[in-house]
């Protein structure tokens, strides 16, 4: 990962929407760590809403560089999410419940804001999200509609979001219509 990228990744914008597109799972592990871990150590609120099998392996990357995640998910500072439980309330008959997705979405950022109320000054989020890269080549329609959703999200509530796309061979891309929903790409990840 370049110094434009690592930078990003440990101060995003408080209302950015990153993109990270990879090849290689163990590149996206250490990005998806330091976003958290710096959002951790700077007393942020962190959300994680992980594939299934990605939970463990960030978890274990967190826990070397030394956080108690159990400890901080406890206080509510960090959430794990399973994207496949969260796309599994939202989505019916393959289209995007767009209230539930708002409410969810709201009561998550609400207890981790909770958790890290910094007395006068605005408490802050960031939020990992693997669903748009889960949605994508099952649904390209509900994928743009829920990288304009988090769009909404970002702006109501001032979070920052990291959204990550696997890119399954070197043929893969990301169509330009769900690049330009991002303020941040990072260059594709294992080329």
């Amino acid at each position: 990962m370049n110094s434009y990228g690592a930078a990003v990744l440990a101060n995003p914008h408080p209302c950015g929407h990153i993109v990270y597109p990879y090849t290689d799972e163990n590149l996206v592990g250490q990005a998806v760590c330091l976003f958290s871990s710096a959002g951790i150590r700077d007393g942020e609120g962190v959300i994680l809403i992980m594939a299934a099998g990605h939970c463990e392996s960030i978890k274990l990357r967190l826990h070397v560089e030394g956080f108690d995640v159990a400890a901080y998910e406890q206080t509510g500072q960090v959430t794990c999410v399973t994207t496949e439980d969260l796309l599994a309330r939202l989505l019916i008959d393959g289209a995007l419940n767009e209230d539930l997705f708002r409410s969810t979405l709201a009561g998550l950022i609400a207890r981790a804001k909770a958790s890290v109320s910094n007395g006068p000054y605005p408490a802050k989020v960031r939020i990992f999200g693997e669903m748009v890269s889960q949605l994508r080549s099952a649904n390209l329609m509900a994928t743009t509609r829920l990288e304009e959703l988090w769009n909404e999200v970002i702006n109501e509530h001032s979070v920052a979001l990291l959204c990550t796309y696997a890119l399954h061979n070197a043929n893969d891309f990301i169509p330009e219509t769900l690049i330009e929903l991002h303020t941040h790409n990072i260059e594709r990840a294992g080329k």
